[in-house]
């Protein structure tokens, strides 16, 4: 046997975790165990009493047996289901603004070639995010009284698309500043355009942060709540405001079936999303 070779009985025994250590990694488990367990136990709790018999119609605390009949219930109610276009239409447009308006907000706040407009950009990008929405939502409810625009829903995609455009424009700049320079420069050299390199060059590094930006802008805007008070009206009026409103009178069943479902579609939307950003991640 060579020197450099050791047998099994001569191999260096595996240091243990001190006692103390152990302690401390089954007390940081056990405090997340907690964590999650406090986290998903209302979701968990609204997705079991979804399937409550409920009395007279209304939701109870104490479970009172088991029945499907609220999902077709509540996949009937106009009102609910009209929510729920005007939530996703909403979140649609207000992700799409977003990321156009958001994207270039993040570019310029690592490449425009002024750091004086560069410090500007990114103090008004930090304002909009931390201006309280309540502060928002009454400033353009006031705003939009005095100079008479009707509410609807292009107010109330406007009102929301701000705080959005300052994340999306956060997730691109940390993305874009791991961009390698090199890479346009030797695109310019090649004889590609300031437009073809950004098609081809910048966009797929960037978009696994546009994803990001679309994913995140779409939560916000469609369980906002907040904002979306102060600019719905009676022929506009989102999910999170409904679900508001039927807490006053005691809330049916059938809301718990709805948000179990807009649930469901979440998740399944969120792991798309996550994958899409896991294989362009690898492609790029």
């Amino acid at each position: 046997m060579s020197a450099g070779r050791m047998s099994a009985g001569e191999r260096t025994p595996r240091r243990r975790m001190p006692r103390s250590g152990r302690g401390w990694t089954i007390g940081l488990s056990a405090w997340f165990a907690v964590a999650v367990v406090f986290l998903l136990a209302p979701i968990v709790a609204a997705f079991v009493y979804s399937f409550n018999v409920g009395t007279l119609g209304k939701q109870t605390a104490t479970f009172t047996g088991w029945t499907l009949d609220w999902y077709p219930i509540a996949w009937q109610d106009d009102s609910l289901r009209r929510s729920v276009t005007t939530s996703l239409e909403v979140a649609c447009w207000v992700a799409v603004l977003g990321l156009v308006v958001g994207g270039t907000l993040g570019l310029a706040l690592v490449r425009h070639p002024s750091a004086r407009v560069r410090r500007l950009l990114s103090g008004l990008t930090y304002i909009l995010l931390i201006v309280p929405e309540t502060v928002i939502g009454v400033s353009l409810l006031l705003f939009y009284a005095q100079t008479t625009i009707p509410l609807s829903m292009a107010t109330l995609v406007a009102g929301q698309t701000p705080v959005v455009i300052s994340v999306v424009a956060l997730i691109i700049r940390s993305r874009a500043l791991t961009l390698d320079r090199g890479l346009e420069e030797a695109s310019a050299d090649l004889g590609a355009g300031r437009l073809q390199t950004l098609v081809f060059v910048v966009l797929p590094h960037l978009a696994p942060a546009i994803a990001a930006g679309a994913l995140m802008s779409y939560a916000f805007s469609f369980d906002n709540l907040v904002i979306s008070t102060f600019l719905t009206t009676p022929e506009v009026g989102t999910l999170p405001v409904y679900l508001y409103g039927s807490l006053q009178y005691g809330p049916s069943p059938a809301v718990y079936a709805a948000t179990t479902a807009i649930s469901v579609v979440t998740i399944i939307g969120l792991g798309l999303a996550l994958l899409v950003m896991r294989i362009g991640g690898r492609r790029v």
